[in-house]
């Protein structure tokens, strides 16, 4: 159900529309979706992935994004349990998904959210008491992120990172404190170079082509808050 809400916010935020209003409908012919449109993952599987109005295929993004929210929460609450740090970690999983996605889909990172999840993870910090180790994480991700976009543009002659990665750098660092948010940059960038350079090789992408570097800097997070 949350994966689902997800998907909203993923199609409408880049629009500027109303994530509430209207309800949800098909982006093709607009029809609105009936209650058994909308069970998660099973009525795409239903509706064999077509829209029941105007047969247009169905994104396969909505039950990836269904199905990933559902196991990462799950694999959170095995980890944590019904507790604070569960809560804290599902809302920043849930940003992260919905981040990635847009990123995925239009190269933006939205500054609503990452200030959403700045001011989400201060507060978490704050209830646990590590509120040092958040500033900590904040003051060191940034300045580590704008040092590597100096050496980025001084190297590669051309901008590498945006300031959404930066701004999204320092929301992990207020959900996760130094060393995790360290350990999310490091992890990124290795799988980040080696998808890169995997797809260089084989032609699928050029040297001077933008790759989205949230879903890499997620997939970092994650698994440094499950460790």
């Amino acid at each position: 159900m949350t994966g689902s809400f997800l998907n909203v916010c993923i199609s409408r935020i880049p629009e500027d529309a109303s994530i509430f209003y209207p309800p949800s409908n098909c982006p093709k012919c607009h029809a609105r979706l009936v209650f058994y449109d909308l069970v998660p993952l099973l009525s795409y599987l239903f509706l064999r992935g077509r829209c029941r109005s105007c047969n247009a295929k169905i994104s396969l993004r909505y039950p990836a994004v269904e199905a990933l929210t559902a196991l990462l929460f799950l694999i959170f609450y095995l980890r944590w349990g019904f507790s604070l740090d569960f809560v804290a970690l599902i809302i920043l999983i849930s940003l992260l998904i919905v981040i990635s996605f847009i990123d995925l889909e239009h190269l933006v990172i939205h500054d609503l959210l990452v200030l959403m999840g700045i001011a989400a993870g201060l507060a978490y910090s704050m209830l646990r008491g590590h509120i040092t180790d958040s500033l900590l994480g904040i003051c060191f991700g940034f300045l580590f992120m704008i040092s590597l976009e100096v050496v980025a543009r001084i190297v590669l002659k051309k901008e590498a990172l945006g300031d959404g990665d930066v701004k999204l750098v320092i929301m992990l660092g207020a959900f996760l404190g130094f060393e995790k948010m360290m350990f999310s940059i490091a992890l990124s960038s290795i799988l980040g170079s080696v998808i890169a350079i995997t797809l260089i090789l084989f032609k699928r992408l050029k040297r001077e082509d933008y790759i989205p570097f949230a879903p890499f800097l997620a997939l970092g997070a994650v698994v440094a808050a499950v460790l």
